[in-house]
């Protein structure tokens, strides 16, 4: 159900193409509760035997505490019938995997002063303490071969955003996972609206003409947001943990005309 492919342009990132409905979810920061609250969600709203792909918005691990846990149930993968997943790389999980490889580096410090002795702590590690021993090698290998987007064809889903004024063929990592402005208050060049998470926003979703952000800081509120986008309608269904289906929120999205590269 879904594909790696090369969008049309010569660049250098390709997305994952997928041709099912999607479930997307925003930032779960260690809450691995939340993250069963999602699932339980989706397994109720699908239809029987529908074919369903789940993205996860990146930002797994740190803050909350049980990150270890939220990657291993993430690693296990769906079990029900008709699911897809697919885990995207957010900027909490690259430094993550930068500290395991150079614990003693500038890296490891900046990770452990945004949530990432949380992390460490969930994997039984006091402080850095032999951090690297306690976390299997086959979570950092995980972390690592994490996709960086997925387009639907109407949408594209990445953690963070992308860089206004260009195709998504020249769209980079690190403005996928790490940027904000000008993204949040910019138009970009996409034909596709762009679904993120990455910058909280308590009261969200962010709905824009161009961009949804559906980050409403679970780790600290407990309120993780999950959206269902189907095929030819820019309408999503939107949940809320704690809350259910929230009603009557509209994303004010007009298709564009695609620009070169997009």
């Amino acid at each position: 159900m879904s594909e790696p492919y090369t969008h049309p342009g010569v660049g250098r990132f390709s997305p994952l193409r997928v041709h099912t409905p999607v479930y997307a979810c925003g930032d779960l920061h260690g809450r691995r509760d939340l993250l069963d609250e999602f699932l339980r969600w989706v397994g109720d709203d699908r239809r029987p035997g529908e074919a369903v792909t789940l993205v996860f918005l990146g930002d797994y691990v740190d803050r909350g505490p049980e990150s270890r846990q939220v990657v291993e149930r993430l690693m296990r993968g769906p079990e029900r019938p008709g699911e897809t997943w697919i885990p995207l790389r957010g900027n909490h999980d690259r430094m993550f995997v930068e500290a395991w490889h150079d614990p003693e580096g500038r890296s490891a410090g900046n990770w452990a002063m945004n949530g990432g002795l949380a992390t460490s702590a969930s994997y039984g590690a006091f402080l850095f303490e032999g951090f690297p021993r306690l976390v299997p090698e086959a979570h950092i290998a995980f972390l690592e071969g994490l996709h960086l987007a997925v387009d639907d064809g109407e949408r594209l889903y990445c953690h963070a955003g992308v860089r206004p004024g260009l195709g998504i063929a020249w769209q980079d990592e690190h403005d996928l996972t790490w940027i904000r402005e000008p993204f949040l208050d910019e138009r970009h060049a996409l034909d596709r609206l762009v679904v993120h998470g990455h910058t909280i926003v308590r009261d969200g979703p962010d709905a824009k003409p161009w961009r949804l952000g559906i980050d409403t800081g679970a780790y600290a509120t407990s309120r993780l947001t999950g959206v269902r986008f189907d095929p030819g309608n820019p309408i999503p269904r939107v949940w809320q943990s704690g809350v259910g289906p929230l009603h009557g929120i509209e994303t004010p999205w007009v298709r564009k005309a695609p620009g070169p590269g997009c």
